[in-house]
């Protein structure tokens, strides 16, 4: 499986200036034809603009290591895989070859 190409597609300032300020860190990740982006907001006061990427990316990934763990019972072993395709049950599969 080919790796995502993630990069920082935007940054912008939400909402007015001043306490209340949050930043709009927005990710863009791209593998062949899928194409997704993820806003994060960060609140402006927190991080200075040089810890801005560091702190959007560690959030992140600790998204990415919730949906791992919470995908965990998704993930099929090769028998499983190899189990379902055998139950085709489209017009035209395997078990529709007469």
């Amino acid at each position: 499986m080919d790796d995502f190409n993630i990069s920082v597609s935007r940054i912008e300032m939400v909402g007015r200036a001043g306490k209340n300020a949050e930043v709009c860190v927005i990710f863009k990740f791209e593998r062949g034809p899928i194409v997704f982006k993820i806003p994060l907001f960060l609140e402006h006061a927190d991080f200075d603009d040089t810890e801005m990427i560091k702190a959007a990316r560690s959030i992140l990934q600790y998204i990415f290591a919730q949906l791992a763990v919470q995908c965990e019972t998704w993930r099929l072993t090769n028998a499983e895989l190899e189990e379902l395709k055998n139950l085709n049950l489209r017009p035209g599969g395997p078990k529709d070859a007469s």
